[in-house]
């Protein structure tokens, strides 16, 4: 037998196939055996391999019902079993490598489905287009893996010993991998015709290789509302034309705003029981003399300063208005015991002896529509023009700020607008220092690409609603003598990039004419 001949399938090999709609089960089976023994260098790349083979190509099922469990899904007629779809989702859980809420597990269930789907649209096409791997190509490809030599060499026991010690057929194996190289022409016929110019490789590097820094003005609308003044003429009229809107809204802040809890306003003196030292009995005796110093007549706040040891004690123990089921049970009790504007005795709770002053009670109560609708009303006028009087306010920055000058102090200072620096970053970063990521930082990223040392952006930019002023304090170009050294890297990310982007969007588009029937919802 000549050397590689044991890896083409043989007639014997194939007298008992799997059924069509298993395939895929079976291909998968070697993924969970694989998964249990992961010690030595050759299983860990069979691994890599097995799992890049599903990952990509999937595995075929023929029409019909497919394997027991029935249908997940039909692409063209073509069955996706359930059990190809559920041990998917085990390998692609196990990947994600942690517990999972109802809702990502929800994504996971619908992006295997998807992935899936995939995968028998582009085994379609290739069949379709009449690509085909031939025995010879598989045996090249085994042939060039190192897991599979012995002193360099390609190796038939050495080869056939890696699939037994995984408890793994040949002839399964094999079809993976015949799945995989078909997919891997199709691509390529695919994005042959994707090419990266000179120009756009000069342009990725000199993007890329571009340092600058920038001083930056946030002016987010809020610093802004209370200025804005609404006349009552306004205010009655947008009330008398906006009457469900002014509903919704008040619907939408029932909860939050109108809604109120039973509330308490105290104030609180804490002597800790926790610290090292402490003499229960003596710090009870100096709590009890405390509070009856307070309910004598002493000023609280001023005893709470003197005594407290809580961190309210420098606001003369003011805690603020509470609603009651963020207050401690026992401190509750002992405010309704003692009634508004009144000094409890002492209360030991988990924070130490407590004494309590309080300044007020408020019954729960529901806020009706008619007595804040006037409220809702002048908040939803200056809802509606706050971000143009920031706007505005961002143009009068930018209009005062000369290029290559600091930036307006004065007005940045009087809406208490923060001045930041972002430090050096490359034009070809995805994120900003000090601002972040996303695509209103890609404009920003897009609008300073231009821009020459000092000069400030003419227009502000948006970035999550809130306008930026922008000066580009510092821009350094690279070394044009380095260019020959990072084309090359430049070129070839530039490609992959275009040949996965024009690879999905081909995909997508075989999807858009696909009859796809899913029986297998986001919950599995």
């Amino acid at each position: 037998m000549q050397i590689g001949e044991f890896l083409l399938v043989r007639r014997a090999d194939r007298a008992r196939p799997f059924p069509p709609a298993c395939v895929s089960r079976a291909r998968m089976n070697v993924i969970e055996r694989l998964r249990a023994s992961t010690e030595s260098t050759s299983t860990r790349f069979i691994i890599i391999v097995v799992a890049a083979i599903f990952a990509f190509a999937g595995g075929q099922s023929a029409s019909g019902e497919g394997c027991a469990g029935g249908m997940a899904a039909t692409v063209n007629g073509e069955t996706v079993s359930r059990t190809e779809f559920d041990q998917a989702v085990r390998s692609n859980y196990r990947r994600a490598g942690a517990d999972l809420d109802d809702d990502q597990r929800a994504r996971l269930f619908s992006s295997t489905m998807d992935q899936l789907i995939s995968q028998h649209l582009q085994l379609q096409e290739a069949r379709r287009l009449g690509l085909a791997v031939s025995d010879a190509e598989v045996v090249r490809w085994a042939r060039a893996q190192e897991s599979f030599q012995k002193d360099g060499v390609f190796d038939e026991k050495t080869y056939l010993a890696v699939l037994q010690r995984n408890d793994l057929s040949r002839t399964e194996f094999e079809a993976a991998q015949r799945d995989y190289l078909l997919l891997s022409k199709l691509e390529e016929l695919v994005v042959r015709g994707v090419l990266v110019t000179e120009a756009e490789v000069r342009a990725e590097w000199t993007r890329d290789g571009t340092e600058v820094d920038l001083t930056v003005i946030r002016v987010p609308p809020a610093n802004f509302y209370d200025e804005i003044v609404v006349s009552d003429a306004d205010r009655d009229a947008y009330l008398a034309a906006n009457g469900p809107v002014i509903e919704s809204k008040y619907k939408v802040d029932y909860e939050r705003s109108y809604n109120l809890p039973k509330r308490y306003h105290l104030h609180t003196i804490v002597l800790r029981t926790d610290l090292s030292g402490a003499d229960d009995a003596e710090l009870l005796a100096k709590a009890e003399s405390v509070a009856k110093l307070a309910q004598s007549g002493g000023e609280f706040s001023a005893l709470a300063r003197r005594w407290s040891e809580d961190l309210s004690a420098k606001d003369g123990g003011d805690l603020g208005i509470l609603p009651a089921d963020s207050v401690d049970p026992a401190l509750v009790a002992a405010a309704d015991a003692a009634g508004q504007g009144k000094v409890t005795g002492v209360v030991k709770t988990g924070r130490g002896l407590q004494i309590l002053y309080v300044q007020a009670i408020e019954a729960a109560r529901v806020i009706p529509l008619e007595e804040v609708k006037l409220t809702i009303a002048v908040q939803l006028i200056k809802d509606e023009k706050v971000e143009g009087v920031a706007a505005d306010y961002a143009a009068k920055m930018i209009a005062a700020w000369a290029p290559g000058g600091p930036a307006p102090i004065a007005l940045a200072e009087a809406k208490s607008l923060a001045v930041v620096t972002t430090g050096s970053f490359s034009l070809g970063d995805s994120s900003i220092p000090s601002i972040g990521d996303g695509p209103d930082v890609a404009d920003l990223l897009a609008a300073v690409a231009t821009g020459k040392s000092g000069d400030v952006l003419p227009v502000a930019v948006s970035i999550k609603g809130i306008p930026h002023a922008v000066q580009v304090t510092a821009r350094v170009e690279p070394d044009a003598s380095e260019y020959a050294d990072g084309a090359r890297r430049v070129r070839v990310g530039l490609e992959m990039f275009r040949r996965q982007t024009f690879m999905k969007a081909w995909v997508d588009s075989l999807q858009a004419e696909a009859t796809i029937v899913r029986y297998v919802g986001s919950g599995g």
